[in-house]
């Protein structure tokens, strides 16, 4: 097996960068330096045949009258001049129909020439010839102008090769100063490279082995996983469970999810949906042929909010679980605790898949098999605000609320955290599954009474229908927790029968979601401003940044969509950072361009809200951004600071020390705690629309709008109303000395261009 805490042998790295670097310098100059000669070699050849033809034709125009008065002296005597003046012409001739007239050949004319002539439809050819001593010559012929005679030429192809050899050795030696250059150049790369890769691996390395020490020390199994399930790092005791051909990087169901015997959740899945830590019990066969138990831990790896693998660590519990158990019920006990939840003593999600397959081999053609998937309503709530005791203690009275419920023939199981699951066979009517969904909703309707506290919960039920929505367990578990996270996503405290839809929306939903992670990185995020307007005197003092998806093949896609979803998958944590950035870089380019100065107002979001980095977060753009903290507003909602008031109101407090304005949005769609707003360090309360869209219609609404600007004068908060669409409207607000608005009569969302011409339009007239 692969050492975990051993540092690799040193490798000569110095030499390897510099052979890398040098060959790759040899193969690029010797490929440069081949296509050279080869160019260099065509030219010459081709400037020379065309030189040698020129002079060919120069000179038979000048042999017409010794030709037609037969002087062959006078001719031969041209032709050896011609010869012996350039040592690269090998032999001339004259011909008339093929038969040499003269020539200089010294040992006679060669048989293989005799009929060489050009062809009838050219004045000048080329052959390549070779003699008997495998000599190569270009051979040149043209006619003679007014006579039937061609003049031949041979150049010695050897002799020219020898001339275009001196220019070849220009190239040749530049080629090798460029070697010798590139060696220096090279040894260069290689003693700067190796140190620097020499002390980060180094430093890497020591990182790692001081990481290694640390969970060595610990006694349990630890493996650490990343987000694609492969084994980044085990501990000494991990290690000693899998065999020698294992290797860091193999997938972890490899070695571990094969030796298991039960049909519990993979914790990676369970951690990677919840984002939050989980714990489960495993069974694994043991090499003698026994079942061990094992309580598996799992927190997950989070980067900026996201999912980037998770720690583990396993414990065998088989013992305790032994001797917790009597030793007349020993074997009994185990059985029991294996197959049902030690919480609630329901049977837990592997005995519920046994009733639930049970159930499906026993159903006929008349009769229905159907499954209630129940999750209950913003539980992790209770856990975060008053503990995992209170959490586990309201799950135990949640168990038996449900269990009062229903008939004894009905199965009902909890599956893990807050899900549960209800198995009704023999049903022949649908009605049935709504009546016993209204009856399980209904049991949570009055307060669970826990310690000290009262506790109201909601729940959200999936049905799914055999065979109508699926023919095995799976198949219906998977459709049962899409309809109810359908119910969740209508607004709870309700339930919902799979449609087939829904299975299309999931992946269109999943789809999304792989795309927003990615949106961020290809920028197609947008910040659009909504005006926020003075009412009496009409002056735009401020905007509100409202983030927008420019999809590439959806297009422009609504908050309301991708919000919910950057949500649960916690990355409206890097999404509201970058909003707030390019909020406040516009603030500051507006001022810059000699605008009026406005404020903007960011929204934040709950799971924002709650971060321990909120306030370093939102300084460290401030700074950055260089914007002054007076002009930046921050949103907060009432449901987000009545979750945990003693935490929010030391969050507020830090975020105005910065210098920033904290708002109230959504006004009365939340808890309306009037009597908390004094505590809190606000300067500004914003009336939701829904209270606005009315007031010139609904006496009630009126009244309501009207109590609410006066509580907010009361408490010396402005006022911004938002969602105004009529003058009516405006002429109302004005009368109760409401300070702001922002809505459709002023200006939709924009573009920051188009905010810079509203106001321009406003200079000028």
């Amino acid at each position: 097996m692969q050492a975990i805490n051993s540092l690799p042998k040193k490798l000569p790295l110095k030499r390897r960068i510099f052979w890398r670097s040098y060959i790759l310098l040899l193969l690029l100059i010797s490929g440069l330096t081949i296509a050279a000669i080869t160019s260099e070699t065509d030219h010459y050849h081709q400037s020379t045949k065309t030189f040698y033809a020129t002079q060919a034709r120069l000179m038979s125009m000048q042999l017409p009258d010794q030709i037609l008065w037969n002087d062959k002296i006078g001719l031969l005597q041209r032709l050896k001049r011609t010869v012996e003046s350039d040592s690269a012409i090998a032999y001339a001739y004259v011909t008339i129909d093929g038969n040499p007239l003269v020539h200089t050949f010294a040992l006679g004319f060669p048989t293989g020439l005799v009929g060489l002539t050009t062809p009838y439809d050219k004045n000048i050819a080329f052959r390549s010839i070779r003699d008997e001593n495998d000599q190569v010559f270009d051979h040149i012929m043209t006619d003679i102008d007014t006579t039937q005679a061609v003049l031949h030429f041979g150049i010695n192809h050897s002799e020219l090769n020898h001339r275009a050899w001196s220019n070849l050795q220009q190239i040749l030696t530049m080629a090798i100063l460029a070697i010798l250059l590139g060696a220096g150049l090279s040894c260069q790369i290689a003693a700067v490279t190796t140190t620097e890769v020499e002390e980060a691996t180094n430093d890497l390395y020591r990182e790692r082995s001081f990481l290694q020490t640390v969970i060595d020390g610990v006694v349990d199994p630890v493996r650490v996983l990343n987000a694609n399930k492969q084994i980044i790092m085990l501990n000494r005791s991990a290690q000693r469970e899998i065999d020698d051909s294992f290797e860091l990087g193999q997938a972890c169901h490899n070695f571990y999810c094969g030796q298991r015997e039960d049909d519990n959740d993979c914790p990676f899945d369970l951690v990677r949906k919840s984002l939050s830590p989980a714990r489960i019990m495993q069974h694994r066969k043991n090499a003698d042929g026994s079942t061990a138990i094992f309580e598996i831990e799992a927190s997950p790896l989070l980067v900026n909010g996201a999912f980037d693998g998770l720690v583990t660590t396993a414990r065998n519990i088989t013992d305790r679980l032994k001797l917790e158990a009597s030793l007349d019920e020993k074997e009994s006990r185990l059985l029991y605790m294996s197959n049902h939840d030690l919480l609630t003593n329901l049977p837990n999600r592997l005995l519920f898949r046994n009733r639930l397959n049970q159930a499906l081999a026993r159903s006929h053609s008349d009769s229905q098999v159907i499954l209630l998937f129940i999750g209950l309503d913003r539980f992790t709530k209770i856990n975060e605000s008053l503990g995992r005791e209170i959490g586990d203690q309201t799950l135990a009275q949640v168990a038996r609320r449900f269990q009062s419920c229903l008939a004894d023939k009905y199965v009902l199981a909890r599956l893990g955290g807050d899900e549960f699951a209800v198995i009704l066979e023999d049903c022949s009517e649908l009605s049935t599954a709504s009546d016993i969904a209204k009856a399980l909703l209904e049991e949570l309707v009055s307060p669970i009474h826990v310690a000290t506290h009262d506790i109201y919960l909601t729940a959200s039920i999936g049905i799914s229908v055999f065979p109508r929505d699926g023919h095995d367990p799976k198949q219906l578990m998977s459709n049962a927790d899409i309809a109810m996270t359908r119910a969740k996503s209508e607004g709870k405290d309700r339930y919902q029968f799979f449609e087939p839809e829904m299975t299309r929306k999931t992946s269109h939903v999943f789809e999304l979601e792989s795309d927003l992670r990615k949106a961020l990185e290809r920028n197609e995020l947008r910040v659009y401003y909504q005006p926020q307007i003075q009412l009496d005197s009409q002056q735009m003092t401020g905007t509100e940044a409202l983030v927008r998806w420019q999809h590439p093949d959806h297009g422009l896609i609504s908050p309301t969509d991708f919000i919910p979803l950057a949500e649960e998958t916690g990355l409206i944590i890097p999404i509201g950072e970058w909003v707030l950035r390019q909020a406040c870089l516009q603030v500051v380019d507006w001022q810059r361009r000699g605008l009026p100065p406005l404020t903007v107002a960011v929204n934040l979001s709950p799971l924002q809200f709650r971060q321990k980095s909120l306030t370093s977060s939102v300084a460290r753009v401030i700074s950055e951004t260089g914007i002054n903290p007076n002009f930046l507003e921050l949103e907060i909602t009432e449901s987000m600071i009545m979750d945990s008031i003693d935490k929010s109101t030391a969050t507020m407090i830090e975020l105005t020390e910065l210098g920033t304005r904290l708002a109230i949005d959504d006004f009365g769609t939340g808890y309306s705690s009037l009597s908390y707003l004094r505590y809190f360090p606000l300067s500004k309360l914003k009336i939701d629309k829904s209270f606005i869209e009315r007031v010139t219609s609904d006496d009630h609404d009126a009244a309501l709008a009207s109590s609410v600007i006066a509580l907010a004068h009361s408490l010396n908060l402005k006022v911004v109303a938002e969602g105004i669409e009529s003058e009516e409207q405006v002429n109302f607000l004005v009368q109760r000395s409401c300070h702001q608005g922002q809505g459709f009569l002023f200006s939709k969302p924009v573009p920051p261009q188009e905010i810079e011409n509203l106001l321009r339009a406003k200079e000028q007239n």
